[in-house]
This record gives structure tokens, sequence and C-alpha cells, in this order.
């Protein structure tokens, strides 16, 4: 097939490398300012569904890869692939059935602008932590938001899923109709063997009360916070998140660069009455001493996501990566030190433990989100100069490779995709295998690049170089 013809089938825009707008558009592909060294022969922004097929269909007739975005952090870069690049950020929809409580969302969708219209309507989905992510990477890497103590992953949400294949035929997926493929979008992330073009998602009502309640300490205290959180963790009901996030004081606190472990207590309870009762019980598990405390205040998610998104500004330099572990005490102290060692005061670490009560203690439905574990440590590595590059992603690198020994797996959504092999902790072997097996069913040619993928899974491992 030619570029013409690939003209004349979308409807969107189609930007070939070297003309006018090829290099605005590929900068733009990854939100990431650490952009990876692929540059692909076209870009599709796709506007329909067909645009969509037509992009796939050309990457297959001319041998050419074909990669996807929704817009979001994409932190590792893995978007943007030599070959055919697919921008979806024009299939942001987002329709509402409040009575049968279902929302039609396209994947470029964004986090903020989901919660803002389900709280409208009185609704509620396990949204992600960030306002500016998209449905589309989120709900293919598990999807692990607000309330995922009660609802749980969000991917087992997805009622069904509209799915382009390596073809580029159009299939409707859910736990009846291709439940192989749908098995696989719960959760294959940068390994899914499609293009998901439209979700409909099982909703939730909406909390009648949410509040936020602080505890911060100098980073020094990591033990005794760390003690406190693993108490916490196993009294606290599903519908109340305690994280802990290392970090340094924002700038208008006015407290220079020092470090600090701040217990961050969120719940999502029946009224302000309730949420205030359990945040006084929980000032009386926290250490004494907070340098500062923020008293119980009325949240929306709108509002949370006010807050989380100060972390993450645009035009950033970011490296991040994760840990599931069981070792608390040792995962938390470890990403502490690499917090206080940090070459960037940007630099900064979030952590959960999932006590009994969670829905994740429950363990997993089955599906390709197949590792877990009841600690959760996350290090967004943060910069602004590129010349800061290699020294920052010396100290992520052997900051996390220093936590190997407490790792049993990591989440595909916050690994270290550069990395050759890192995407192996992601999944379980089974799962892998599994993966594999249906991408040489469904993307023989590895359009979708999986050819490679298959053929190292098949052997137990699977190696991924995403930049």
């Amino acid at each position: 097939m030619y570029i013409e013809d690939l003209r004349i089938q979308v409807s969107g825009h189609v930007i070939a490398e070297g003309e006018a707008g090829f290099t605005a558009a590929r900068e733009g592909f990854v939100w990431n300012g650490r952009k990876p060294e692929a540059t692909p022969r076209v870009i599709v922004q796709a506007t329909t569904v067909a645009d969509v097929q037509a992009a796939v269909r050309y990457a297959a007739a001319n041998g050419y890869q074909a990669s996807a975005r929704s817009s979001g952090h994409n932190w590792s870069g893995i978007a943007l692939q030599d070959g055919v690049a697919i921008d979806l950020s024009a299939l942001n929809t987002v329709t509402i059935d409040r009575l049968k409580r279902i929302a039609e969302v396209g994947p470029a969708a964004k986090n903020l602008a989901l919660a803002i219209a389900l709280t409208a309507e009185g609704l509620a989905f396990p949204v992600g932590h960030c306002g500016d992510v998209a449905m589309g990477g989120y709900l293919l890497g598990g999807g692990f938001g607000w309330n995922e103590g009660t609802w749980g992953p969000a991917c087992h949400l997805i009622e069904k899923a509209e799915v382009v294949l390596a073809d580029g035929s159009v299939v409707m997926v859910s736990a009846n109709d291709h439940s192989d493929i749908f098995w696989a979008l719960r959760g294959a992330g940068p390994l899914f063997f499609g293009i998901v073009t439209r979700y409909w998602l099982r909703l939730m009502p909406l909390p009648p009360a949410m509040a936020v309640t602080t505890w911060t300490y100098p980073l020094a205290r990591v033990a005794e916070v760390t003690a406190s959180m693993k108490r916490l963790a196993n009294v606290l009901p599903s519908f109340a998140e305690a994280s802990l996030s290392f970090a340094a004081a924002p700038p208008a606190a006015d407290m220079g660069d020092a470090k600090f472990a701040t217990v961050i207590l969120t719940v999502y309870g029946g009224s302000m009455t309730e949420i205030t009762g359990l945040a006084r019980n929980v000032g009386d598990l926290v250490p004494e001493g907070a340098v500062v405390h923020t008293p119980t205040t009325p949240i929306t998610f709108a509002a949370l996501y006010g807050i989380v998104d100060q972390s993450f500004p645009d035009g950033g330099r970011y490296g991040v990566d994760c840990v599931w572990s069981e070792d608390a005490d040792a995962t938390f102290a470890g990403l502490a030190r690499m917090v206080a060692e940090a070459p960037s005061v940007q630099s900064n670490a979030i952590c959960v433990i999932y006590g009994r009560n969670s829905a994740l203690h429950r363990g997993l439905p089955d599906a390709a989100l197949s590792v877990i574990g009841s600690v959760c440590g996350i290090m967004h590595g943060t910069w602004t100069l590129p010349e800061d590059d290699a020294q920052n992603l010396v100290w992520l690198r052997a900051g996390m490779d220093a936590l190997d020994p407490v790792t049993k797996g990591r989440y595909v959504g916050h690994a270290d995709l550069a990395r050759p092999g890192r995407i192996d902790a992601c999944y379980s072997a089974e799962a892998r295998i599994r993966i594999a097996s249906l991408a040489a069913t469904y993307d023989p040619q590895g359009v979708f690049g999986n050819h490679t993928v298959r053929d190292a899974a098949a052997q137990g491992s699977v190696a991924l170089a995403a930049e």
C-alpha cells in the first residue's frame, strides 16, 4: 500500500517523516520531556476507528510495526516506535448511562475528564491517580487508582471493549465474546496485540463524602512512619487509603530542599462525621511530633488531581520504576534513601501497603494482570535539563537494583521498560507465555511488535527494549 492510499482512507492527518509538522508531531507523541530515539516513518492522527484500521493495514502491508498512543504520561516512551505511530488523542469521548451505570469512553479520555463527568451523575470509577493520564494505557496496564481498596483494579470493571486487530478488523470483546482477547487486554499493557478504540466500564455509586488528612515528618523518621503504616494497613477499612510520600516540601512551604515523609489518608466514606472519626483514630496510630499536620479536609476527585498533578510538571524529564514487595521496612527505607540522595530535588516516591481489608489482598481474577504484592513502591525520578539525564538515570537504576532482594514483581504502568528484560517481572511466567501464544494467533506478522516478545516469552523470558 502506498502512502497516497493511506491519505485517501484516513479522515484525520497523515504526516510522513520529513514533512512539515512531523517533528512537532513526533515530539508531542510522548509527554515525558525525555524522548525516545525511535523515529516513525509515518504518524497517523486518527479521528475515527476507521482511521485506526487504515493505519494498521498500511503498517501490515508494508512490513512496518504499528504503535498507538492514547496520551497520558507514557513514562518509558514505548508508545513511539519505528514504523507507523497512531495518535489516538482525538478518540476521547465520554458517554455515561446513569441508569445502567455504564460509561462508554474513548482510549484518550483522561482520568480527570472522566471523574468530573461521573461526579456530575453521582457515579464513580477507580480512575488513576494522575489527571492527565488517559484510559487507554491505564486500563491496558491494569489500572490501580482511587479507592482501589474497595473497587479493585480498574481493568476488572471493563464490561467490553472494541479492538482493532493486526489485520485491521474490528472485534467486540468481553467475558463471553473473544474471551481470550478480553483476558489479555486486562493487564497486558505494551504486550497487547491490538489497539483498543472504545471501552465500556462498569460504574460505582459516588461515595457520599471524601476527605484527606496528612501528617508530615522529617525523612530521617522513615522507620517510625513505616511501623505506623504497617499497623494501619490491617485496621483500616477498605475505603480508607493510607499512602506514604517521600519528597521535598513544596516551594510555597518555604522549607528549602529538606526531604519529608508524609502519611496521606484519603477516605471515601458515608459521611464527614464518619471520616473525621476515622482520621482521629489514625492520628493516634501515626508517630507523634509531625512537623506539619493538615486537618481532615473535604475534597473531590478534581481537587485530588489538582494536588497530585503538581508533582508531575509538563515538560519535565522523567525516569520511573517500581516494585511489588512483601517487605515494607526494606522497601520504604530503600526508597527514602533514594529520595535523600537524589540528584534532583524534584524526585519523589509514593508507597502503599495493602492490608487484609483491601480488595487487592484477596488476589487477582484470572487475567493478564497477574503479579501483585502487599507492598507497592514507585520512584519518580524528575529533573529539568537534558544534560542531567545520565546522572539521574544512573541514580534511579542503582537505587532500584538495590531493592532487588525484596522485589517480587513490578507494575507495567510504572516499570522502567527501557531496561532489557524489565518487563519480565510485570507478569507471571504463565501469563507471559499465554500472551505470547495469543500474539502468535492474532498478530503472526508482529505488526504490534509481538514477534520478538512471543519468541522470548515462549522460552520463559521476555526482553523488550522500549527506547
